[in-house]
């Protein structure tokens, strides 16, 4: 074969390739009338009322869309992948739904509870908790089937289950949970879904409810219900303990000394005060 033959099959041969890219292309190209974006600038709205979560342009505060279908979203509370293209919703009637931002549809959903008030993921976005109060404990699923993977109910004493508030996620897979029946704060490792260990802090103060974790992840700090003052558990021990932290925190909702004369009058004779929302019974 001569050099023009050669130079002709190999001109041959990127026409037909460029041929064959070009159809490649406009098999894979996406439609023009449809808009790609990325997930940075969606949010959610929870519409107690209706059972939908609209989802919106945060940067152009449009309503993209609304999601029906959730069930009781009157306690509902909202979790987010690593991607932030799937919005994880926890409803107040022990639903979990999974919602892909992106498709703006529901992509899973389950029934896992008869009572649910919110949840968290792990910092490595594998696995959703949610936090019961019937029955009470903890649930954690795959995030990405919504297969349950593990099941710790609040057991404190023979057959009585606690109430779960104050679920946090933390580092290497674990979470930490207050008891609000059991006056109590447990830690539990699910870094092996199928083997959970469990920390158990008892005594903590009475009706340990709303919690939060510090940025760096060291501090555990739930709020009392039943009394003033916070408990505190710093995480980095080795063996973690509680201690009490702000005491007499809340006293500013009582009348200053010498005036519980007067408190009587300026409330309305037989009438009880009411109490800030932190301090209602939930």
């Amino acid at each position: 074969m001569n050099r023009r033959h050669c130079l002709s099959l190999l001109g041959a041969s990127s026409l037909l390739l460029s041929g064959c890219a070009g159809i490649a292309a406009s098999t894979t190209a996406p439609a023009a009338s449809s808009t790609l974006r990325g997930t940075g600038d969606l949010g959610v709205v929870v519409a107690r009322s209706t059972g939908t979560l609209a989802i919106v342009d945060t940067t152009a505060r449009t309503l993209l869309a609304e999601v029906k279908g959730l069930g009781d979203l009157s306690h509902a509370s909202v979790v987010f992948s690593r991607d932030g293209r799937y919005a994880y919703v926890f409803g107040r009637d022990g639903a979990l739904t999974k919602v892909d931002l992106l498709t703006q549809r529901i992509d899973a959903r389950v029934m896992q509870a008869g009572n649910s008030i919110g949840g968290a993921i792990s910092a490595d976005g594998t696995m959703v908790v949610a936090q019961n109060y019937t029955p009470g404990g903890i649930k954690a699923f795959n995030a990405e089937t919504l297969e349950l993977v593990a099941d710790i109910p609040a057991e404190y004493e023979p057959g009585k289950l606690s109430r779960v508030v104050g679920l946090v996620d933390l580092p290497g897979r674990r979470f930490a949970y207050s008891l609000f029946d059991a006056n109590a704060i447990w830690i539990s490792d699910l870094s092996d879904p199928a083997s959970p260990v469990t920390t158990k802090l008892p005594n903590i103060g009475r009706q340990p409810y709303d919690a939060l974790v510090t940025p760096n992840g060291r501090h555990y700090i739930a709020g009392l219900f039943g009394e003033d003052g916070l408990a505190m558990v710093d995480l980095w021990e080795n063996k973690p303990q509680v201690r009490r932290i702000l005491a007499g925190y809340g006293r500013g909702q009582e009348p200053p000394a010498g005036l519980q004369d007067a408190a009587p009058a300026r409330l309305g004779r037989g009438r009880a005060p009411r109490l800030p929302a932190r301090h209602r019974p939930p």
